[in-house]
């Protein structure tokens, strides 16, 4: 959060300040915006990234080489976007990066795991050492030429970050988790203002430290004394980006022309050719790029050989079918529907959102269940306060009496603090179920389910759906700062734990309350139970 703060706050003024000097991104014939854009998006990234670092993460051997690399990226970058710089250069720049951290951090591939089946791939030091330069300058170039649309490269790799963050929790390893967190925050708060239509590109400079980040963070995760994941994992998880850029760089040089010449042979491109509008292009290599992500997780503990087998058989199968669909696109009428439409109002897009109305069922289920499991937590242990409770349930009287219009609005932030509380309780619930299923287990899968439906409605809601209130905005940037300022136990109880439980139940709410009255109302009902039954509970007890 501190991350995505620190980007939502330069971002606008790096957009002007490179107007003002007109350091713009010119149209020409390979590229798809139309006039000229500012390109300096990076330098936030960089910059919100290294504060929160700084700030949150203790500075041992590992993470000292990774910063002094990421500043000789981030220059070079900066450099390019300003003056330019040649292919030579910008290669210069990026093996400089690498061998600073490996010297400095100590850190570089020294084992490839069993990727034929006869044995794990061992590296002495003398070929470890250029094969980690080779394989991280790869990440780098991967992200930096799948930035050809709007959030393309931002989107792609914030769903391989996410996915090394969870790698990280698997391998417990704070670090790892930390840095990979605060390159989510930075890039979110950068994506704001590069989703179609961009107002700001990231650059050079955003595009080679992400790739240069996501390039070690591979390396960290699978070289240590202590990890487990394989080699392969992040393999898979880079999956698309990787692929695309081994297959243009191949056909480049076959063709004799240098493999970093710049052409529209990326994936993306074909997309478009075929017919795709650009921001479903994007959303749809984004569904690529999740599949990849998600198999690596699920998948992550079998043999590297399988893994690469895997990745090989659907890679080669996925570039035959485009190749077949580019060659025979009169089978494929529907390309064209969409192709000059808004994606919002795209035919696809409209199926996709009447399909996911049909997420909503699930989400109140859920919800419902894990208010009864928040039930049970208050008769399974110590109930929270229940002069707290007492108090939100005279506030929210008062507001549902109250005829202003304002009132009732704010009457849902006594909602969300009641299901804070509910949360709270849950969390803190060890009863055994059966099997190992614990009350915080269950309402941890109830609601990370909900979350995840909610999520999918959300990005394909309809126009004026599932708008945000200033209750709304009130109640999240509460739960934010209160992450961020607190790093203690508050009332005994873990509070960031909590507050990221609540986050998610506020967005599962407002997904059911936007459109339903009588959901809103049923919601506030259910409160008011809530908050009776722990202000009766806790005064007998």
């Amino acid at each position: 959060m501190t991350a995505l703060f620190a980007a939502l706050i330069m971002v606008p003024f790096l957009r002007q300040w490179a107007l003002d000097k007109d350091t713009v991104d010119i149209p020409d014939a390979r590229k798809v915006h139309d006039h000229p854009m500012p390109r300096l998006g990076g330098i936030a990234i960089f910059l919100a990234f290294l504060f929160s670092a700084i700030i949150y993460l203790p500075i041992n051997q590992g993470v000292r080489g990774l910063l002094a690399g990421a500043l000789i990226v981030f220059a070079t970058g900066v450099v390019d976007d300003l003056n330019g710089l040649s292919s030579r250069g910008k290669f210069v720049g990026q093996a400089a990066a690498c061998l600073i951290t490996i010297l400095v951090g100590n850190i570089y591939l020294t084992n490839l795991g069993n990727l034929f089946g006869f044995g794990d791939i061992l590296l002495p030091a003398w070929v470890g050492i250029p094969f980690t330069v080779f394989a991280v300058v790869g990440v780098i170039n991967a992200i930096n030429l799948i930035d050809g649309l709007d959030g393309l490269a931002g989107g792609v790799s914030t769903i391989a970050l996410m996915a090394f963050f969870l790698l990280g929790w698997l391998e417990n390893d704070p670090v790892i988790m930390i840095l990979a967190a605060a390159m989510v925050g930075t890039i979110f708060g950068f994506l704001k203002y590069n989703f179609y239509p961009a107002r700001i590109f990231m650059g050079d400079t955003g595009s080679l430290v992400v790739g240069y980040v996501i390039g070690f963070f591979a390396v960290f995760l699978t070289q240590s004394s202590t990890s487990t994941t394989s080699p392969m994992v992040p393999v898979l998880v880079l999956g698309l980006p990787l692929l695309d850029t081994v297959w243009v760089m191949m056909r480049r040089i076959v063709s004799g022309v240098s493999p970093f010449a710049a052409d529209q042979t990326h994936v993306h491109h074909k997309f478009l050719s075929l017919g795709f509008e650009h921001r479903f292009t994007v959303i749809f290599i984004y569904g690529i790029s999740l599949f990849w992500a998600c198999f690596a997780l699920l998948l992550h503990e079998l043999p590297e050989y399988l893994l690469l087998l895997f990745y090989l058989v659907v890679t080669i199968s996925g570039y035959l079918l485009l190749r077949y669909v580019m060659q025979n696109r009169e089978k494929f009428p529907f390309l064209d529907r969409d192709a000059a439409t808004e994606v919002r109002r795209s035919t696809t897009y409209k199926k996709l959102s009447d399909l996911s109305d049909k997420l909503l069922l699930g989400v109140k289920f859920l919800l419902a269940a894990y208010f009864i499991v928040a039930v049970m937590a208050v008769f399974s242990r110590d109930v929270l306060p229940w002069q707290v409770a007492l108090v939100l349930l005279a506030a929210g009287t008062y507001l549902w009496l109250s005829r202003l219009t304002d009132n009732r609005q704010f009457l849902m932030l006594v909602v969300y603090t009641t299901f804070g509380l509910a949360a709270t309780q849950v969390w803190s619930a060890d009863l055994d179920l059966f099997g190992g299923l614990t009350l915080k287990r269950l309402g941890d899968l109830l609601l990370g389910v909900a979350g995840l439906l909610s999520v999918l409605k959300i990005q394909f809601r309809k126009e004026g759906e599932l708008f945000l209130t200033t209750a709304d905005y009130l109640a999240l940037a509460v739960c934010i700062f209160m992450a961020i300022a607190s790093q203690q136990a508050v009332l005994g109880y873990n509070i960031n734990g909590p507050l990221f439980r609540t986050v998610v139940g506020i967005v599962a709410l407002r997904t059911i309350v936007t459109r339903a009255l009588v959901t809103q109302r049923v919601v506030i009902g259910c409160s008011t139970l809530f908050l009776l039954l722990v202000t009766v509970v806790g005064s007998v007890l």
